[in-house]
């Protein structure tokens, strides 16, 4: 009979466990769906779209009764950001071309309008001294196309990178996008634009470019970080982070939606706030959703240099970033410097069998818990692994992010703030 009443009381359990689940994906889905709407504008910084998620979050927060730490839920601050309002147009030998699926421009782009006769440039022209010069007094009034070869070595990297930079200086640039069509946000705008033309559009045999790109440079540009509280047991306390800010527009033509990078990560803040704003936690928790992360981490670096709470007191900085997957499991970063609280992460999940594997990886300022952990507060990074690859494109939309593992990891999550000693 004991045995019979046991199996009973697993299978309620299993029960109960798979409707919270299947309720958890939902609203996250939800979650994701608005803040990835077009009325969002990508949550960049055309149409106020930072500024409408963050108004949305702190709505969330109040519906929670989750208290601010501040006189409102709302941490200022300001940073320059280059921004392209107005419709961006590229032709190729009279030929249009689709932006976002034929070309990007380059974040840090300036402005430019008119038809350039293209200079094919190769890496050998450009890192002779003599020849360079030749080559830069032909360019006033052209455009420079280059066709540098594809690398992974970094230093090459750079060295490309400071010489795109410097033809910018002079003339329109334009190169073959290496990979898929990635975008980014910048702080600083250059004399002229750089355009990204995907592999299939242009050749050595291409003549001509018309350009007509308008960008704008936000100077102290209005950003906010959205803060919630809720009180737990002890004194000491966990940062829950996500950046909610996202690429934005590029022109109104094309809209980045940012679900998996990372409406997914908001969705799981939201999702945990919402559960221990009923069951009251061991330690403080400050929910923190940051701006400004595209743009170079802007938002958690005010956070940290702010300080709402003493970071001393501060048990763990958990980053949540880029949830949306899941298939292959997580990624823990800085979980070698934070030996402890990854073992725990890796026992709980041992003994409920949430996730396929929870995977290590050294320290990387990759997202938003490096601004902590360069102040000494303990802190990790997860995220998922598996499933599909868009990423900072137009693809990363929330009607393609499965979240199929986003109930799971939310179990995890909250297990380990409970557990974290």
């Amino acid at each position: 009979m004991r045995a019979l009443i046991q199996l009973v009381m697993l299978f309620a359990w299993g029960t109960l466990q798979a409707q919270e689940a299947a309720a958890l994906q939902s609203r996250a889905k939800k979650v994701v769906a608005t803040l990835c709407a077009p009325e969002m504008h990508g949550r960049g910084y055309v149409e106020n779209g930072d500024g409408l998620a963050a108004d949305w979050i702190a709505e969330q927060y109040k519906a929670m009764g989750l208290p601010p730490i501040k006189a409102d839920y709302f941490e200022p601050f300001t940073f320059n950001v280059n921004s392209f309002p107005d419709s961006i147009k590229v032709e190729l030998d009279g030929n249009s071309l689709v932006p976002g699926v034929d070309f990007l421009v380059d974040p840090s782009s300036g402005s430019a309008s008119g038809t350039f006769e293209l200079v094919h440039l190769t890496a050998d022209a450009m890192m002779q001294p003599e020849r360079k010069a030749t080559v830069m007094g032909s360019l006033p009034g052209k455009a420079a196309c280059l066709h540098f070869p594809a690398t992974t070595n970094a230093d090459t990297l750079q060295a490309y990178r400071a010489l795109e930079r410097e033809l910018m200086h002079y003339c329109p640039v334009v190169r073959v996008a290496s990979g898929k069509l990635t975008w980014g946000a910048a702080q600083e705008a250059m004399p002229y634009p750089l355009v990204d033309v995907a592999s299939d559009q242009l050749t050595e045999a291409s003549r001509t470019i018309r350009i007509d790109v308008r960008n704008s440079l936000l100077v102290k540009h209005q950003a906010r970080n959205v803060l919630g509280t809720i009180k737990g047991k002890g004194r000491k306390w966990i940062i829950i982070g996500a950046h909610y800010d996202h690429l934005g527009q590029m022109g109104p033509d094309v809209l980045f939606p940012g679900a998996n990078d990372n409406a997914s990560g908001v969705a799981m803040l939201l999702s945990l706030a919402d559960h221990f704003s009923k069951f009251k936690p061991q330690h403080n928790l400050l929910f923190a959703a940051f701006a400004g992360e595209e743009a170079g981490l802007v938002g958690s670096d005010w956070c940290a240099v702010d300080r709402p709470i003493n970071l001393p007191d501060v048990k763990m900085m958990l980053n949540l970033d880029i949830l949306g997957t899941g298939d292959d499991g997580i990624m823990v970063v800085n979980a070698t410097e934070q030996q402890a609280a990854y073992d725990l992460l890796v026992k709980i999940n041992g003994k409920r069998r949430y996730l396929p594997q929870v995977k290590s990886r050294g320290p990387a300022c990759n997202s938003d818990h490096c601004p902590f952990v360069k102040r000494g507060v303990p802190g990790i990074f997860v995220y998922t692994l598996g499933g599909i690859a868009a990423y900072h494109d137009v693809l990363d939309k929330a009607e393609t992010l499965p979240l199929n593992e986003f109930a799971d990891l939310h179990f995890l999550l909250r297990d380990f703030i409970d557990q974290l000693k």
